[in-house]
């Protein structure tokens, strides 16, 4: 199964998750949508993940879903965001991906995430803040 791992991100908690995500994943290939532009034809899977800022998911990814909806309504989808509000996340999914994306999703889950003014540093820990627990749960899911 080739899986696509799709995300944006503003403080860096996106990449980290789609990195952990990338190592549970056997033929997994990550992308990041503001660097690169993926041919989602070759790819039977994908998984797509974006930080949160101000009740929106980062808009390079809303952008993203816009655009190619229809695409990935084709596709096995897994979202994640990363917020470092969680008792926010239901809310927030249901207000930033389309009915027809979360009714067909395998999985859909919050990772966690950082405040904007406390992203770690570089040389400190990254995945503080993350839940990398509620990431190995989702791709265990997502793998049957």
């Amino acid at each position: 199964m080739a899986v696509l791992i799709l995300y944006a991100t503003k403080t860096g908690a996106s990449t980290q998750c789609a990195k952990v995500l990338c190592d549970e994943l056997p033929s997994s290939t990550m992308c990041n949508l503001e660097s690169e532009k993926p041919n989602l034809d070759e790819f039977d899977s994908i998984i797509l993940g974006a930080g949160v800022r101000d009740g929106k998911i980062y808009k390079p990814v809303r952008d993203f879903i816009k655009k190619n909806q229809t695409e990935l309504l084709k596709k096995r989808m897994g979202y994640f965001i990363c917020n470092e509000k969680p008792k926010q996340t239901e809310e927030l999914i249901e207000s930033n991906f389309p009915v027809a994306l979360k009714e067909a999703a395998i999985c859909i889950e919050s990772f966690g995430g950082y405040k904007a003014y406390a992203a770690p540093r570089e040389g400190a820990d990254q995945l503080k803040g993350i839940f990398v627990d509620k990431i190995k749960v989702f791709s265990e899911k997502f793998k049957q």
